[in-house]
């Protein structure tokens, strides 16, 4: 009995690495457009990461200014800081980025359009960061912790995650909303997601009152991350909508197995209603059916317009992107084109 539930576990291990190998390999393989649009995201990311350190050490070089001026530390005035007491637990804000991003990684990974969300993320959070680049440092305040520690030596190569004078706006702060933005947009939509998402949030709300009851940043850096992450995805969103899905580009990211499905679980016609919607036919060719007519008059191959289905509706996920959820009109097989000044009606098959 033991050897038969050995080999039962050893069955049943072999059957879950292949599930999860025949699922990474369906929707993590890329063509090469795609792997180098992933390049150009993670080299841009990257700057953008890179100078806002860069920035936030310039920040807290002028932020001495302020000290040597003074000649003593000044707080700032702050109404949050007046009802929650300070403490000193500074690795407790370090832990929420943990806590917030590793549960993300794992959306990630299992999502059936992975690459999508990456892409997503990182636009968002480099955008954020672009903005942070020009924040951070063109006005210099006294930093809200007595004890911070200024930063020394070359500003390009210096690094401190709690130095003074970085302060507008969190960064940590950031990390928290994008976070929460990602299981929004992009957690199941049933009860387990919708757990999960609230708890999502409810983390991130509690890491802003750490990063300000630890005097890491002021209120207002707080309220700015959450103005701007925010404003960030939901920008990265409609470009996407617009650039990305409704022109059929970057396929293998935005419909790693077939145009228009979003989970494995869709039915066909789901995916024809939603390459109905979006304007693609089915090898993701954006449908024109000016461009039909006129081929078809010319003699050319014609192309098939995916079919409307009547008096359907859907209603997609909710990612952020302008999608509406009634269907697109589009023409009958039946149209009249002025060609050369006469009105004549030719009827496509």
């Amino acid at each position: 009995m033991p050897k038969l539930g050995s080999h039962r576990v050893l069955a049943m291990g072999r059957r879950a690495t292949l599930f999860v190998w025949r699922r990474m390999r369906r929707n993590w393989w890329l063509d090469r457009t795609c792997i180098a649009f992933l390049v150009i995201i993670g080299i841009v990311f990257g700057l953008s990461y890179y100078f806002m350190n860069v920035m936030a050490n310039v920040a807290s070089k002028r932020s001495k200014l302020i000290e040597d001026a003074l000649g003593t530390r000044y707080t700032l005035p702050d109404v949050f800081f007046e009802f929650i007491g300070a403490v000193e637990l500074l690795w407790m804000t370090d832990m929420f980025d943990a806590l917030m991003f590793v549960p993300t990684a794992l959306l990630v990974a299992w999502h059936e359009r992975p690459w999508r969300v990456v892409s997503r993320l990182l636009l968002a959070w480099g955008l954020a960061s672009l903005i942070r680049i020009t924040t951070v440092a063109i006005t210099s305040v006294p930093d809200p912790r007595p004890s911070c520690q200024y930063v020394q030596g070359n500003v390009f190569t210096a690094f401190s995650l709690h130095r003074c004078g970085d302060a507008i706006y969190s960064g940590h702060t950031l990390i928290f909303v994008v976070c929460a933005m990602v299981w929004t947009s992009f957690a199941p939509k049933n009860i387990v997601g919708r757990v999960l998402t609230a708890c999502a949030w409810g983390l991130c709300v509690a890491g802003s009152l750490i990063v300000i009851a630890n005097r890491a940043h002021y209120t207002i850096d707080v309220l700015l991350a959450w103005y701007i992450a925010p404003g960030a995805w939901y920008t990265v969103a409609w470009f996407w909508y617009w650039h990305i899905t409704k022109k059929g580009r970057l396929l293998r990211i935005e419909f790693p197995v077939e145009v228009g499905r979003h989970r494995d679980a869709d039915s066909p016609e789901m995916c024809q209603r939603r390459r109905v919607q979006l304007g693609l036919t089915s090898d993701g060719t954006p449908y024109d059916p000016i461009a039909m007519y006129l081929n078809a008059l010319h003699g050319g191959a014609e192309l098939t317009p995916p079919r409307q289905s009547a008096d359907v509706q859907f209603i997609d996920e909710k990612d952020g992107s302008p999608e509406s959820s009634d269907l697109l009109e589009l023409p009958d097989s039946s149209c009249a084109v002025d060609v050369g000044g006469t009105s004549r009606d030719r009827t496509l098959p």
